[in-house]
């Protein structure tokens, strides 16, 4: 659970306060903060059409609830209205310098705003894909869900690799039909984040020696950390330091974030698979 009162004191969060029918940013907006609810309560809009005189209500955002997550990886207009139903309170962090400040500084504050921004991404995939199953085109909930589909898995790992302050993290997603394969996807000293490079595994597990064979050159400090959803591996962070091991500390902040990262990843990749079909309302 967040501490509400240890990020409101921290230093870096701004504190807003809206009245009851106050928009904090309206559908088409520009902004850039990360958001978390101190009390009172929110709703998530939407308009039924481009005149923009009526809208449907989403969702509703209650005390210590993250949004705005969208932000940490896309800056593009705001897909939805937010307004306060009651007198509510909000604290307010610009995501990108601003919270990469935070995370460098208070790293244990940051493990736990990070897993709940992991969190809450999840839960909307999970809802995302519970109403695309029931009978609905995939397309109409793309456009409804785009405050989720902002959320850059890369941007996420990018927060993650700077929380535990490692040299760098590599993220290798498994084949889940060829046992032996896994897939590199992310390594966060690369501009271009998705490498797409094949690894032949030893006995299914991987070991070091796996990635030097790719030619993927690795400092001599190294974590591997199992991604698991339900006890089934379904990828491995690479986590690297140039000059020591982890300690105890940074290994239990890792391990905390892998298992919300695992769930993430493991709704994201059925929501990929979702996209591919076809649902009559």
């Amino acid at each position: 659970m967040l501490n509400i009162n240890f990020l409101e004191n921290s230093g870096f969060f701004q504190i807003l306060t809206l009245d009851e029918g106050e928009v904090l940013f309206d559908e088409g907006d520009i902004d850039n903060n990360l958001y978390i609810v101190k009390n009172g309560e929110l709703s998530i809009e939407k308009y039924i059409d481009e005149t923009k005189k009526e809208t449907k209500v989403l969702a509703k955002l209650l005390a210590g609830e993250v949004f705005g997550e969208g932000s940490l990886g896309d800056n593009g207009p705001k897909q939805v209205k937010i307004i306060a139903k009651i007198r509510t309170t909000i604290l307010s962090i610009e995501a990108k310098n601003s919270f990469e400040k935070f995370l460098l500084k208070h790293t244990k504050g940051g493990v736990d705003l990070l897993s709940s921004i992991i969190y809450i991404s999840n839960k909307r995939l999970l809802e995302a894909n519970f109403l695309i199953t029931s009978s609905y085109k995939i397309n109409k909930h793309i456009s409804e869900l785009s405050e989720f589909n902002n959320i850059n898995l890369f941007s996420i790992l990018d927060e993650f690799s700077k929380t535990i302050s490692s040299q760098y993290i590599i993220y290798l997603e498994k084949n889940p039909v060829i046992d032996n394969v896994a897939i590199l996807k992310y390594d966060s000293r690369k501009k271009g984040k998705m490498q797409q490079v094949i690894i032949d595994l030893k006995d299914s597990i991987l070991d070091i020696d796996d990635l030097k064979n790719e030619g993927i050159d690795i400092s001599k400090y190294n974590l591997i950390e199992e991604l698991k959803n339900k006890n089934e591996i379904i990828g491995y962070f690479i986590i690297g330091n140039n000059d020591k091991n982890f300690d105890e500390a940074q290994k239990k902040s890792i391990s905390i974030i892998s298992v919300s990262i695992a769930g993430f990843i493991k709704q994201k990749q059925y929501f990929e698979e979702l996209k591919n079909k076809e649902y009559i309302e």
